[in-house]
């Protein structure tokens, strides 16, 4: 396995153009993602060639290459180790020159946010294994914990666990967004720990603040009242005062002499920025985020079925030009102010219905080869990975991407009817019973059942019947996917 993933590092190199053709490479879940200087040298046929390529598509002035999950890491040190350069950061020469303000923000947002993904995710899993053995009505009248009262501790684990995980997110986001914008991530953990420091009045307590119930404390600094607040849970206060950090570390570091940069800019550095977070940034951004958590609710309670309509169709969309990614902080502010979010609950069935027109794919492949790709791109959709299935297979074919985004849309109506929503971010599909509440269960998989089943029974038929004799072009090789007779 080793030599075959070296010789597919050496192609995707060579068809990118060469490595004095490559000025940064990170990676997400899925691609390879590539700051290329001239796009024009790129071979794009070659590269679809590639056995481990899945597909291609230029987003946010990068070129990413489409490997699929577990093997894009692997892919990705190989690729890294024969070019021997680091992961792109705030470095000059990104590509970010190429793009718009909204293209660099989203971009931002997927740099900071990926990398802690993993953490979020399982997370969320274990968040969902820890109510399922302390719910009763699952496996009888009363919960795990009670039948077998010696798992009673395990199950106080993996809550504590999964709750950490969220309550210190500001130490996670602090980390990424610092190491994102060329900072120290160093004193990006150490900021992030300041925020959620535990002698600060705990943020969920605000409501009690503003009712007077509870009385806060304050710092006195030059006449100004500081209140002693934290931001647990909280998001865009730490990506905010991260890139305040940063700035304050860079500027810093062109005056003060090489000798006494390790004494001064750290603790200045923080300090600043601290002040400035409990000053300015940190109410700012609460506020911001709660006027956008509002808008959300606002939406989902004053019209529910356009939202769920709505957010089912757009989801896929939103992935290919990597708006999602923006959907995370979203998401997490959401779960931290209401313990729940219709989105993720809608987001859960996409990648199932995605899948479904993979199967039907595979069904109208005329050769073993072909209906091998498109199964392989069904069963990572079903695990809620759908840009291999998308890049690959449906994009390219159109129709049963378009027969996916409706089943999807259907699929996000009915959610909102039956009030289904989510408790965590966490994995979609099949596996999602974990961050969906117990008395939905029988709900939420009717409902995935028949987002599949549209998306399959539509797509397969609109292919044998209406796209008959035609080929549908799949992105990993230069063969097509031939509609059967």
């Amino acid at each position: 396995m080793k030599k075959d993933l070296t010789k597919d590092a050496v192609e995707i190199i060579r068809y990118v153009g060469g490595k004095e053709n490559i000025n940064g490479l990170t990676h997400c879940v899925t691609r390879l993602r590539f700051i290329l200087e001239n796009e024009s040298l790129i071979n794009e046929v070659e590269l679809k060639k590639v056995g481990l390529v899945k597909g291609v598509i230029r987003s946010n002035g990068q070129y990413q290459v489409i490997i699929g999950p577990g093997t894009v890491d692997k892919v990705f040190a190989e690729v890294e180790a024969m070019l021997g350069k680091k992961e792109v950061s705030a470095e000059p020469n990104t590509g970010e020159g190429k793009t718009n303000v909204l293209q660099r923000g989203l971009k931002n947002f997927s740099d900071i946010f990926i990398p802690i993904l993993p953490a979020i995710i399982g997370a969320g899993m274990l968040l969902g294994i820890g109510n399922i053995m302390t719910a009763s009505g699952i496996f009888g009248p009363d919960s795990l914990v009670v039948s077998y009262p010696a798992i009673q501790g395990l199950a106080e684990m993996i809550l504590m666990i999964a709750n950490t995980a969220f309550t210190y997110i500001p130490v996670l986001v602090a980390w990424s967004a610092t190491k994102r914008f060329g900072g120290s991530p160093i004193l990006g953990i150490l900021l992030g720990l300041v925020l959620i420091n535990a002698d600060l009045l705990s943020g969920s307590q605000m409501s009690g603040v503003i009712s007077g119930s509870i009385e806060p404390e304050y710092w006195s600094i030059f006449g100004l009242d500081i209140m002693k607040i934290g931001y647990q849970n909280s998001v865009l206060p730490p990506l905010v005062a991260s890139y305040v950090l940063v700035l304050l570390e860079k500027t810093f570091r062109k005056f003060v002499p090489g000798a006494l940069q390790m004494i001064v800019i750290p603790p200045v550095s923080i300090l600043i920025s601290a002040f400035l977070t409990f000053l300015v940034i940190g109410p700012t951004m609460n506020q911001l985020s709660t006027w956008i958590t509002d808008s959300i609710l606002y939406l989902f309670d004053f019209s529910p079925i356009f939202a769920g309509l709505l957010f089912g169709l757009l989801w896929q969309p939103l992935v290919v030009t990597g708006m999602h990614h923006a959907f995370i902080a979203i998401n997490i502010q959401l779960i931290a102010a209401t313990q729940q979010s219709y989105m993720l609950s809608i987001i859960t069935i996409v990648c199932v219905a995605e899948a479904g027109a993979d199967f039907a794919m595979a069904l109208l492949a005329k050769n073993k080869a072909d209906r091998g790709i498109a199964l392989s791109a069904g069963t990572s959709s079903l695990l809620g990975v759908t840009e291999p299935s998308m890049f690959g297979i449906t994009i390219p074919a159109k129709f049963p991407f378009i027969f996916s985004i409706i089943s999807s849309g259907i699929a996000g109506v009915l959610i909102m009817l039956s009030k289904i929503y989510a408790v965590s971010l966490g994995p979609s599909g099949p596996l999602s019973f974990t961050i969906i509440p117990i008395q939905f269960w029988t709900r939420h998989y009717m409902i995935m059942f028949l987002a599949f089943v549209l998306s399959f029974g539509s797509t397969y038929a609109y292919g044998k019947f209406v796209k008959q004799k035609k080929t549908v072009p799949t992105t990993e090789t230069s063969s097509s996917i031939s509609v059967e007779n």
